[in-house]
């Protein structure tokens, strides 16, 4: 069963603009008119000095494979060669040796660049980190001379947006400091797609720049990216080509209904359905999108399960959203407190009272419960236990196809 059959149900999908260039021709339109990117491979060329190319790792949905062939056929036209040494930005991301291996593989082999090495962030290793003006960063963006910084712009539930901006910053720096910036999610500017006033964005673009100082010279390759497709690519000043895409990113993971549904189904693939942490964030996009008492289906596989652990803990010694609000404030915030503390004012009937399914065969019923949620293994199931405990009407449903990008919100709301 894929959506609630019995009552009008309307589905919505990334709207992604037709007549497009091919995912090649757009970052190649891209790089070929940046004097930024230009300039930069000229003069690294010119002293020999080498290119640090900073990626993200297999959570984000970023073409990196595609920009980096793009970025080899530049050289190529231009006749320059530059060494290049990669560092994967991982944030407080923990792979796998054979994850590391296969995402190499996939986005980094033979992609007609001079690699000199494939480095991965570590946020607790506290000897690859050094002090830069009050944060601790990879040592290895603090050495570089030249930085291309390769990132993917989504609507981002806390952070306002993502991009380039933040595997710049977070995706390099100890998780204390992560940690530090996180804590503003709790403040309610943080929000999906506010920037001015937001403080965790504005934490990041400080960061940002507080690293392109000593003549250090950095630019940032940022895609739209909509499943395979890339739809905009902007290549530039990190926070400035975010200004250059964020309309084709409202257009493409922004939608509004006339009012709240009664049911939402939320369906969340992979890489964001990696986790329930990750696959969370389709909640955190669409809460918006379900009336108070309403129901909502996440489908997400979750073969990693629950994910990073560390949220969790609030979640199975808090009984409501109140009780989670005063833990963080006795304790202070911890990594990942902004999920629980949310989640628990989605679910807690003294507020917003959504009843949440999760189907998943990963998420096992006792996490599922820690989080205010029952876990199902297929649609079915969850559906009949939503119709068991959703009161009042079931007149409207709303079906979300990659629901932990897109954002559903009802005409008015803020």
């Amino acid at each position: 069963m894929n959506d609630f059959s019995d009552i009008p149900t309307r589905v919505i999908r990334p709207h992604k603009p037709t007549g497009m260039a091919s995912a090649s021709e757009l970052s190649e339109q891209a790089y070929a008119s940046s004097r930024q990117l230009i300039g930069l491979l000229t003069d690294a060329a010119s002293v020999d000095a080498e290119i640090l190319l900073l990626v993200n790792d297999s959570h984000r949905a970023t073409q990196t494979r595609i920009a980096l062939l793009t970025l080899s056929e530049i050289l190529k036209q231009h006749r320059l060669h530059v060494r290049c040494r990669v560092l994967v930005a991982t944030g407080v991301h923990r792979s796998s040796d054979n994850e590391k291996a296969e995402f190499e593989k996939a986005q980094l082999a033979e992609v007609g660049l001079d690699i000199d090495g494939v480095h991965w962030h570590a946020a607790d290793d506290l000897q690859s980190l050094a002090l830069h003006e009050g944060r601790r960063f990879n040592e290895l963006v603090l050495q570089a001379e030249f930085v291309l910084a390769i990132g993917s712009v989504e609507p981002h539930y806390f952070a306002g947006v993502t991009g380039a901006h933040k595997t710049l910053t977070i995706g390099c720096m100890s998780r204390e400091d992560i940690e530090h910036n996180h804590a503003n999610a709790m403040n309610e500017r943080s929000d999906i797609l506010v920037t001015r006033g937001n403080p965790v964005f504005e934490g990041i673009e400080d960061a940002v720049r507080s690293l392109a100082i000593n003549d250090r010279r950095i630019v940032a390759v940022n895609q739209v990216v909509c499943g395979a497709n890339i739809l905009a690519v902007s290549v530039g000043d990190a926070i400035e080509t975010l200004s250059d895409l964020m309309p084709i990113v409202r257009e493409t993971f922004v939608i509004t209904v006339e009012e709240p549904a009664d049911l939402v189904h939320l369906r969340v693939p992979q890489p964001l359905g990696r986790s329930f942490y990750q696959a969370d964030k389709a909640l955190k996009n669409n809460h918006q999108a379900v009336r108070d008492g309403g129901g909502i289906l996440l489908e997400a596989e979750c073969p990693e399960g629950i994910g990073d652990d560390a949220f969790f803990g609030l979640l199975r010694s808090s009984t409501g959203y109140l009780s989670a609000c005063e833990t963080v404030e006795e304790r202070g915030y911890r990594l990942g407190d902004h999920k629980a503390v949310k989640l628990r004012y989605l679910t807690d009937p003294a507020y917003r009272g959504v009843h949440v399914a999760m189907v998943t065969k990963q998420v096992s019923e006792a996490d599922a419960r820690a989080a205010g949620m029952q876990a199902f293994a297929s649609l079915d199931d969850a559906k009949r236990w939503l119709d068991s405990v959703v009161e009042g009407p079931r007149e409207q449903a709303i079906v979300v196809d990659d629901a932990g990008f897109v954002t559903v919100s009802p005409r008015g709301a803020d």
